[in-house]
């Protein structure tokens, strides 16, 4: 009787096997049928996944700002005012930060001048992880002061790219008549 429960046994284990063999198999030949469902390393070229999360990115500016920062204050040159600013971050605006390249991140920030204004600046992380992330000093600008733009972001449908289009001060603008002129039309 012990003989026929172990035979029992073993039979259901190889039954089992077969079974799993079977279904296995069929996996890997209906998916080789089905060229719409291809295997990870097939899928499109494109914007690919990173392994940076946007989180990743804000800790890492919140860092860098920080790092870079004596008794609290960040530095940064204005080339429009010709002076070097000194900033103390208010915050990373996480709601803004976007991937635009496979390891390339957008990332806006508030500051608080030492002169009492507010300063909203615009700069680029690179990296393709998290332990390996730095600033593109050269993207740093300053987006807006007290809330006024600087410069606005436009998409070059042609490029494929955001570029930065400056706006123009009142000083820059072209003087407009407050009457229209009488020799027009």
């Amino acid at each position: 009787m012990r003989l026929s429960v172990m035979l029992r046994k073993a039979l259901t284990v190889v039954a089992i096997l077969s079974v799993t063999w079977a279904l296995n198999t069929s996996c890997i030949l209906s998916a080789k049928e089905h060229p719409e469902h291809p295997e990870k390393k097939d899928h499109p070229k494109g914007k690919e996944i990173s392994n940076v999360t946007l989180e990743d990115v804000a800790k890492f500016a919140e860092e860098y700002v920080q790092k870079n920062s004596r008794d609290g204050i960040f530095k940064h040159y204005d080339k429009n005012t010709k002076k070097e600013l000194e900033l103390t971050l208010d915050k990373v605006h996480r709601e803004r930060l976007s991937q635009i390249n496979k390891d390339e991140y957008f990332v806006c920030a508030d500051f608080k001048g030492k002169d009492g204004n507010t300063y909203d600046l615009d700069f680029f992380v690179q990296g393709k992880s998290k332990s390996y992330l730095n600033v593109d000093k050269k993207s740093i600008s300053i987006h807006k002061v007290n809330g006024k733009e600087n410069y606005s972001w436009n998409y070059n449908e042609k490029k494929g790219v955001w570029q930065k289009k400056t706006i123009k001060t009142e000083k820059e603008q072209p003087e407009q008549p407050e009457h229209p002129k009488p020799d027009y039309p």
